[in-house]
Order: C-alpha cells, then structure tokens, then sequence
C-alpha cells in the first residue's frame, strides 16, 4: 500500500518529465561529429545520438512546447548552428499582411549599416517576415583598432526585431537578442573560430507538440552546400 501511494504520489511529477524524441534525418553526405539541442529558455543542453549508418541524430526527451536551436559540428570542423528568426512574442501575424518587399528590405538594411556605430562592419544574413514585422539575423564586427585593442576583433551576432509603424520602419528597442559575443587577439584567432560557423534556421526555433512521444525533421541537403561567390558587376 505504501508503495502504491508513493507511485500517486510521484506520478504527476513523472509525467510531467515526459518529454519528446526528436529525430534529425541528415544528407548521405553529411559526417557529424556531435551535435546537441539547445534551448535559451530554460539554459538546458541536450546531446544528440548519432547514428551514421541510417544518417540520422537522435535527441532524447527534449521539452515540449520549449523552442530548441539544434548545433552540429561536422568531421571537417564546420559547425551548423542552429538559430531561431520567429517572432520575439506570443502575438501571431497579422492574417492580411502583405510579403516582405525590396523596398523594405532596403529600408531596414539601410536602419542597420549605421556608420556611427561602433562596430564599422554591420551585415544582415538573414531576414525574414511579412510587410508589417521582421526578424533580422545581423553580425556585427569591429576590425578597427580602438582604445585598449590594438588589432582586437570585437564579433556579435545578435537578432533584431523591426515594426512597420505608420508607414515607417524603426527597430523595436531593447528587444535584440545576443546570440555570440566575443572578443578576438587577432585576424587570425577570428578567422579560425568563425570561419567554421554557419547559421542555419532550418535547425532553429525548433518547438515539439505534448501530444506526441516523438518526431522527425529533416536536414536539407543545400544547407550543407557552400555560399555561391559574389557577382562581378558587369561594366558597360
């Protein structure tokens, strides 16, 4: 009897631990060395079970309803990291909002290159949403030498959230996200630690319904293929 009213006694506790697997299909030509599933809200870390001879990871009893951002570090060093451009609210889009257009991909990228900023580098790599907000994946650099670092990097990558407001975009305050900060010796330092990164939002935001026991998502392949080169413009 007393073992009976201990398992009452726990069982809400051990349902509520009950989390989800989640199972990561990757490329036939994709060698991973490690990976781990991430989750900011509640700072927990979660290894992946590489299985190389069906291509897949697993991760174990990950949260439900938690965002996770997935990290890979492949046999060649690269690192897929994993990064969440969904909305910073609960608030869901406005059902007739219009796709993001080229004027207002210029309008934003022109609030990000600021050329007072401290940073003298500000680059965009991805952006996405719809006409009335936009989430903004910005890396932020510093190469120029300033008091107390002579030939430091000073490296971040932060995600900003931009509003539409009454025909106008402006950054939405104190609502950037610091995703890595850090300070580099040198050119050389920097160039072998974030060389090997690369943001992947197809292993970001990822968040597992309490209604299942498991689920899958697969890794597309053109994540893995290397950056096309810049054009050349075309003198006339």
């Amino acid at each position: 009897m007393k073992l009976i009213s201990l398992m009452m006694f726990f069982w809400p506790c051990l349902a509520l631990a009950a989390g989800v697997d989640l199972t990561l299909k990757l490329p036939a030509d994709c060698t991973p060395k490690s990976a781990s599933a991430n989750s900011s809200q509640t700072k927990l870390s979660t290894p992946g079970q590489i299985d190389a001879k069906n291509h897949d990871i697993v991760f174990k009893n990950l949260l439900p309803e938690t965002p996770y951002d997935l990290t890979l570090t492949l046999s060649d060093g690269t690192i897929l990291q994993g990064v969440n451009l969904n909305w910073y609210g609960l608030d869901v889009p406005k059902p007739d909002a219009a796709p993001l257009g080229d004027d207002d991909r210029k309008a934003i990228t022109d609030l990000i290159k600021d050329p007072r900023a401290f940073e003298n580098k500000q680059d965009v790599h991805f952006m996405t949403g719809d006409n009335t907000r936009v989430t903004v994946l910005v890396e932020l650099i510093r190469d120029k030498d300033f008091h107390a670092g002579e030939g430091n990097i000073i490296w971040r990558m932060e995600l900003w959230y931009f509003e539409n407001q009454f025909g106008g975009w402006a950054k939405v305050v104190q609502q950037n996200k610091v995703l890595r900060r850090e300070r580099f010796k040198d050119k050389a330092a920097f160039d072998a630690a974030v060389g090997k990164i690369k943001w992947v939002p197809e292993l970001g935001g990822i968040k597992l319904s309490k209604d299942k026991t498991s689920a899958e998502i697969t890794l597309p392949a053109a994540v893995l293929s290397p950056p096309a080169p810049a054009k050349t413009p075309t003198v006339k």
